[in-house]
């Protein structure tokens, strides 16, 4: 039997798959994970940190009129803490929820921090289902 003979008589012609959609494409289904209040790591100095958290507040106010968004938007640990109105990050969530992006929070850290949602069409999920979202994504954007 030849290499290329695996499951059939005949040969069969492999074709690599290099990417998940053509050249003017998008993925099926993109999820974004937000897990702290900031992007990058803050190596303990400051002024990295404030860079950081400003970083996420440009991130989440382009998506208001950015040409390519996230079907969802899963909130995860620290990250949650950007859904409270003492967060700068606060008032982005209208417009995203606007354009009928799905917003998801982790129940578990909802319970944990003792807060609950303001506004009803974010989706609080427990940890499990937001994994299952996450592992069934055709691409996972981590911020």
């Amino acid at each position: 039997m030849e290499m290329d003979e695996f499951f059939t008589s005949h040969t069969t012609k492999a074709e690599p798959q290099i990417a998940l959609t053509g050249a003017n494409e998008r993925p099926k289904r993109v999820v974004m994970v937000i897990e702290g209040e900031m992007i990058g790591d803050n190596r303990g100095d400051e002024a990295a940190a404030e860079h950081g958290k400003e970083l996420m507040l440009h991130a989440l106010s382009s998506l208001a009129s950015a040409k390519a968004v996230p079907d969802e938007i899963i909130l995860l640990h620290d990250g949650v803490n950007l859904l409270f109105p003492e967060s700068e990050c606060f008032k982005c969530w209208k417009p995203i929820l606007d354009r009928e992006i799905a917003v998801k929070v982790c129940n578990e850290t909802l319970f944990y921090l003792g807060r609950v949602v303001e506004d009803p069409r974010m989706i609080c999920e427990d940890m499990a289902v937001l994994l299952q979202s996450i592992l069934t994504a055709d691409r996972v954007i981590r911020l």
